[in-house]
């Protein structure tokens, strides 16, 4: 891989990352840690810089794929368990 496509990777992540509202040393440990919405969002990054997607429209597939994501609780990144009758 060539300098310039490294360059151009690294920028499209930091925009991103800007836009969330995320710093990028905070989001690589996280993503280094196996959190679970590190994880998605950067293979959604990722997917989208190889598609050539570009800044702004990735920006805007990762609002609604993040919106749909975190506020579905069935198919949620985070499933809270099913609660436990309690004894009659």
């Amino acid at each position: 891989m060539n300098s310039s496509a490294y360059n151009s990777k690294h920028q499209f992540m930091s925009d991103i990352l800007k836009t969330l509202h995320l710093t990028m040393d905070i989001f690589m440990y996280n993503l280094a840690h196996h959190s679970p919405y590190e994880m998605v969002l950067y293979h959604w990054i990722d997917k989208l810089y190889r598609k050539g997607t570009s800044i702004e429209d990735a920006i805007q597939l990762i609002y609604k794929a993040r919106n749909i994501l975190l506020l579905n609780p069935k198919n949620g990144l985070y499933n809270t368990p099913e609660p436990i009758d309690s004894p009659s």
